[in-house]
């Protein structure tokens, strides 16, 4: 697997992918990745978002 392959996984979302899952808007992702709220890391430009942070997020009740 190649380094960019390991970008492309489920294990990973991407920000329009995140804002679906918790029913917001990108704009409330990005304070939420500014915020330390969910872990996330680049890849050529690209912000991949850590898929467990975000379900976890959702899941301590901080989204419906």
């Amino acid at each position: 697997m190649s380094r960019r392959d390991h970008f492309n996984t489920s294990a990973f979302m991407s920000v329009p992918e995140a804002a679906r899952y918790l029913g917001v808007g990108r704009k409330m992702i990005y304070q939420l990745l500014d915020n330390g709220a969910l872990a996330f890391t680049r890849e050529r430009g690209a912000i991949r978002i850590l898929a467990e942070t975000v379900e976890a997020f959702r899941a301590g009740g901080h989204m419906a």
